[in-house]
């Protein structure tokens, strides 16, 4: 009878092999993540532009642009969902960056939002209504972070179920919100009856989609302060059993 001894053969080492392959895949997913942010929030800012040809006080809109934001950013949430299902729990101890999954959500969705901020605060369309659920999530995002350096270092750091439904709720609401431009267009287009309707339709486009992304925004907000209060009640009574 021969007996292997090839570390190769064992089932464990294949195992354990393909869940550093799969932990260095949902890294390299977050690091895409991380890099798209950036380039979502130049092609907002350029899609908003104004142009020489653009009146004083008016700022025209380019779709395409619009459009492709919505797609960028729809990759960039298929990345957090992929980094997820392949860097589970069973991986993420061979994960590189899996304390960094958070903050590329955070620096995504907030990264995002801000840039919308700013065009529709130069285009003059800035309401409180958007704005103030913006700041609870940026101001949320920075007190747990805070947290999380002051007090998670010496323990392990789990999200709340609460903060997993927020980070969806805010994703959600965000390629809304980004897509609104074209996508009320396309809902438009459906409501058009007479030509006399089509004038008047796209000389004011509906806001149907952009107020629902704006409720969705504000429920991710108002769960982002319960969650971000158990994260820390949770983390303080983890703590307080560990030093007794």
């Amino acid at each position: 009878m021969t007996i292997s001894t090839n570390d190769n053969e064992n089932p464990s080492y294949v195992s354990r092999s393909l869940k550093v392959i799969r932990g260095a895949l949902a890294d390299a997913l977050t690091l895409v993540r991380i890099c798209l942010t950036p380039v979502i929030m130049f092609v907002i800012i350029k899609a908003w532009s104004s142009k020489p040809s653009d009146t004083e006080g008016y700022f025209s809109l380019n779709l395409e642009l619009v459009l492709l934001a919505s797609i960028l950013f729809l990759i960039a949430v298929m990345t957090d969902i992929l980094d997820d299902f392949i860097g589970g729990n069973t991986t993420a101890v061979f994960r590189k960056l899996v304390w960094f999954d958070d903050i590329a959500d955070s620096l995504l969705i907030i990264g995002t939002l801000l840039s919308l901020i700013w065009v529709t605060g130069q285009a003059n369309l800035l309401h409180w209504s958007f704005a103030v659920p913006v700041l609870v999530l940026f101001i949320r995002d920075i007190v747990i972070g805070l947290f999380k350096s002051l007090k998670f270092s010496k323990s392990k750091f789990q999200e709340t179920r609460l903060g997993d439904i927020k980070n969806a709720l805010a994703m959600f609401a965000v390629c809304l919100l980004v897509a609104a431009p074209w996508l009320s267009n396309i809902v438009d287009s459906f409501t058009v009856g007479r030509v006399e309707d089509s004038i008047e339709i796209y000389n004011a486009p509906s806001a149907i989609i952009w107020n629902i992304g704006l409720a969705v925004l504000w429920l991710a907000a108002i769960l982002s302060v319960f969650s971000g209060k158990k994260l820390v009640e949770n983390q303080t009574d983890v703590n307080e059993g560990v030093s007794t």
